[in-house]
């Protein structure tokens, strides 16, 4: 009686192809100088360390097949890789000068970019301000327009072209432009202004209506006598005292003065 032998367990079935372990070839770059370059070429080929570069089939693969799948089969082509280029690199302290110079670039830079911030700002107010000077000059202008047109207005330019006769002399008749009398300087002054009155002061007091002597504004004319023979400008009141500016008598000159007593008020701001 012969013995039972077990066939062997491979038999009737087609074992897989069983890959060999894998070592994986790796390069490694040691310290760098500060001036060296690194420019090498790394050939992996097949059969480095027993078929490193052999593919490994996935956990859930299908199984490969006896018949086509074969150790030859299932190495790549031999494969060139180049290793990358490292170009030099500065020492520390070369980096260390070439990080200060950019700070100070860039410092440089931001303080340039700030200059010509506030330099535009600065731009920009002034023509703002200048905007406004412009808008205000022209308001006032357009004010002392229409205070000219004004009753008010030609009132004080009278006074002022009266004022600019002062130390003419007094001459009986006289209306101007070197010498007045009393109503001829009155008449002058207010003519140059847009108020027309009569030539004598007779009829410039008929001509204005009569206000109280309490009620007489800058620029009303001031009589004297009945009939009327003298006249001069009311300008102002000082310490209870009526200053006015008139052509007084033969002898004497255009001026400013204290009122005679005896006067009376007539409005100009009326007529």
């Amino acid at each position: 009686m012969s013995k039972s032998v077990s066939p062997p367990a491979h038999r009737g079935t087609a074992r897989p192809f069983r890959v060999p372990n894998v070592s994986i070839a790796r390069t490694i770059a040691g310290s760098i100088s500060g001036h060296s370059k690194l420019i090498g070429r790394i050939t992996l080929a097949s059969g480095i360390a027993a078929g490193a570069l052999v593919a490994v089939p996935a956990a859930n693969a299908a199984p490969v097949s006896q018949d086509t799948t074969t150790l030859e089969s299932t190495v790549e082509p031999a494969k060139v890789v180049e290793a990358p280029t490292l170009e030099a690199s500065a020492t520390p302290a070369a980096m260390l000068t070439d990080i200060k110079q950019l700070e100070r670039a860039v410092e440089v830079q931001e303080r340039k970019a700030e200059a010509a911030r506030k330099a535009a700002e600065a731009k920009r107010k002034a023509a703002i301000a200048a905007k406004k000077a412009a808008e205000a000059k022209k308001k006032a202008e357009a004010e002392a327009k229409a205070f000219a047109a004004s009753r008010e207005g030609k009132i004080e330019r009278a006074i002022s072209v009266a004022s600019e006769q002062i130390g003419d002399p007094y001459v009986w008749g006289a209306t101007g432009p070197s010498s007045f009398d009393c109503s001829g300087l009155t008449q002058y002054a207010f003519s140059a202004a847009g108020i027309e009155l009569p030539r004598v002061s007779r009829d410039q007091a008929a001509a204005l209506p009569t206000v109280p002597n309490d009620q007489i504004q800058r620029g009303d004319l001031m009589f004297w006598g009945s009939p009327v023979y003298h006249v001069g400008i009311f300008l102002r009141w000082e310490n209870g005292q009526a200053i006015m500016l008139h052509a007084p008598k033969p002898g004497a000159s255009v001026r400013e003065e204290a009122a005679w007593d005896g006067w009376f008020a007539g409005s100009t701001h009326q007529a």
